[in-house]
């Protein structure tokens, strides 16, 4: 009995502590990644596309065939052993192996194989791509949750802080050095703040939801975010040109246009490949059985009894071999070809347009990003020394409200600037942080 309670003791107090255990933002990429549907299906596409590859070379291969068929047949037929007409009932079987290899098809194999190893290539970039935007919206709603997170704790702050000077206040109106009218200032302020306190909660509260469902987390579970720090970056130091160069080498979207390109030639040389003769080598072998077929017991007697001829002795007698090559050569096929032909170049030029819009769009949204970049970078700058200096202002103002200098709304219009002052600050940083991020990626270093 002591053991049992100490197990579920032990499985109870485990469960608490996973249930309370926080994650990062590596932690919450690995899970959303490892749980989210679409981006499972694009791995199984990626997957499917690789099968259609090998099977591409595989037919290369002769192909193989064999067969059989039994028929019971009534009155007159032919005799498929002596290929003669006869009038009565009897029962055969015929058994074949056939095989063929395709010597020449304009090279339509060779090319369908190379186009199918490009599918697979470009299934891959798509399962990288579906990976990005799954890191990056995942990172995007993983920050939201921390500056409402951080948002209600300056909220929390400011109301515990009113919630001290209305303690003060009251005091001091009791002996008589305040007016009754300054508690009714921060009375109002107080249930300001709570409304503001609730409001962040519920934005809070919304964030990590969508996080969740992003994720595909479990919404009946809890989820804590760990606070991360934000390191300098200096955007300046980057050109966009230099960015560029590296995003080139592994965009998933300009890798993806770039096998695009490669594939529609490919789909190019497999149309004009049919338009060209097939050349094909073959052989078979046939043999069959009948219970029609008989023969006398004494060959040497032509009075003596008939009896059936035995299966392996017809099987051995009715076998049949032969050799074939095969030559077609399409001539008119109402213009079809052709017609493929000019497909497959127009096919083309539009992939090769989407190549340059690919990397067109690349360039603009790195110069973007970067400069995006460098201005937050100025505003977390000016933000620091903003709310530095109106930190000290509400100590001094807290300090002259204590010795009857100010009154309370010069109080809290510093009080309420220190805390407009860290939120934007906290929300430049985490800001910078996302861009820092993306610039990281475009340089070809992994963020999580």
């Amino acid at each position: 009995m002591k053991r049992i309670f100490f197990i579920l003791y032990f499985l109870s107090a485990t469960a608490i502590i996973t249930m309370a255990q926080k994650m990062n933002l590596n932690q919450c990429i690995r899970y959303a990644l490892e749980n989210n549907l679409t981006y499972a299906n694009k791995n199984i596409e990626a997957s499917i596309a690789h099968e259609q590859h090998l099977q591409s070379k595989r037919d290369f291969l002769p192909s193989l065939s064999a067969g059989s068929s039994a028929n019971k047949r009534y009155g007159r037929s032919i005799d498929p052993t002596t290929n003669t007409f006869i009038n009565q009932d009897f029962f055969s079987m015929n058994f074949y192996l056939d095989s063929e290899l395709e010597l020449f098809r304009g090279f339509t194999r060779l090319n369908n194989a190379k186009f199918k190893k490009l599918q697979y290539l470009i299934s891959r970039e798509n399962a990288k791509q579906q990976e990005m935007e799954i890191v990056f919206a995942v990172m995007n709603r993983y920050y939201d949750v921390l500056y409402f997170s951080n948002l209600q704790n300056i909220v929390q702050e400011q109301v515990e802080l009113t919630t001290l000077n209305l303690q003060k206040t009251e005091k001091l109106i009791e002996l008589g050095l305040k007016a009754e009218s300054d508690l009714l200032e921060m009375k109002a302020q107080e249930a300001t703040e709570k409304h503001n306190l609730v409001l962040a909660q519920n934005q809070y509260e919304q964030a990590l939801l969508s996080l969740k469902n992003l994720m595909n987390f479990p919404a009946d579970k809890e989820l804590s975010i760990e606070t991360e720090e934000t390191s300098d970056f200096v955007g300046a130091l980057f050109s966009p040109d230099e960015v560029y160069a590296s995003a080139l080498g592994h965009m998933p979207s300009v890798q993806r246009a770039n096998l695009d390109m490669e594939a529609s030639q490919k789909q190019l040389n497999i149309a004009r490949g049919n338009l060209m003769p097939r050349l094909s080598l073959g052989a078979s072998v046939y043999t069959n059985y009948a219970d029609s077929r008989k023969e006398h017991i004494n060959p040497n007697d032509p009075n003596s009894e008939l009896h059936i001829v035995p299966f392996k002795s017809q099987w051995n007698q009715n076998m049949a071999q032969s050799v074939y090559l095969s030559l077609y050569i399409p001539i008119f096929n109402k213009w079809n070809g052709m017609s493929r032909v000019k497909q497959a170049k127009l096919e083309r030029t539009m992939a090769k347009n989407r190549q340059q819009e690919e990397r067109q769009n690349l360039y603009q949204l790195i110069n973007e990003d970067i400069q995006q970049l460098n201005s937050l970078q100025k505003e977390y700058n000016l933000l620091q020394t903003k709310k530095d200096a109106l930190q000290e202002a509400y100590v001094i103002a807290e300090k002259k409200l204590e010795q009857g200098l100010i009154g309370v709304i010069e109080f809290y219009t510093a009080k309420n600037q220190l805390a407009q002052a860290q939120s934007d600050w906290m929300r430049t940083r985490l800001q910078l942080k996302i861009k820092e991020q993306t610039i990281r990626f475009y340089m070809g270093e992994k963020v999580y």
